[in-house]
């Protein structure tokens, strides 16, 4: 399996590398909370299929350039505030170059979705408008159901009579 930081551009891991050594010094965390067995974004990507991947990595990448634009805010050292910008310039390429923009419009409208007031008596009733449609579209999009039932196997000998006939 190749190194995970294999892709990483040498530049992008000294500004990377820095910020860490800086927040090491500034806000030390304990192993515990960091290596706690709960990654924030990396287990993530698991069980979904590529297509749903470079959707989540698309929203995962956004998290990060909010996180570190708020971190280059909070901070007053200008070495820090460059390494910030250097890195969120290289996120940035990576998303353009490597994820469509049809995944900006797609998290768009999960964000409308997502922020729909159920408490909305017009939300509500639309909802109930739209419902058959939606169930239909919802079932023409499931996965075909896997069968379960086992074959019997046949007996050796019952496998070379049929194959010598």
């Amino acid at each position: 399996m190749a190194n995970c930081e294999d892709s990483v551009p040498v530049k992008a891991k000294d500004y990377i590398n820095q910020l860490n050594d800086y927040y090491a010094k500034k806000n030390p965390v304990s192993g515990n909370e960091l290596f706690n067995g709960k990654p924030l974004f990396w287990k993530k990507l698991d069980g979904f299929e590529k297509a749903e991947q470079k959707l989540m990595m698309t929203i995962i990448l956004d998290t990060y350039n909010r996180i570190l634009s708020h971190m280059q805010n909070e901070t007053e050292d200008e070495n820090v505030q460059k390494s910030f910008i250097e890195v969120k310039k290289y996120l940035n390429n990576l998303k353009i170059h490597y994820f469509p923009e049809k995944h900006k419009d797609l998290k768009k409208h999960v964000n409308e979705v997502m922020a729909l007031k159920e408490t909305d008596p017009v939300v509500q009733r639309k909802a109930l408008l739209e419902l058959m449609t939606v169930y239909n579209e919802a079932s023409k999009l499931k996965d075909p159901p896997v069968h379960t039932h086992r074959r019997r196997r046949q007996a050796k000998g019952a496998r070379k009579q049929r194959s010598q006939s």
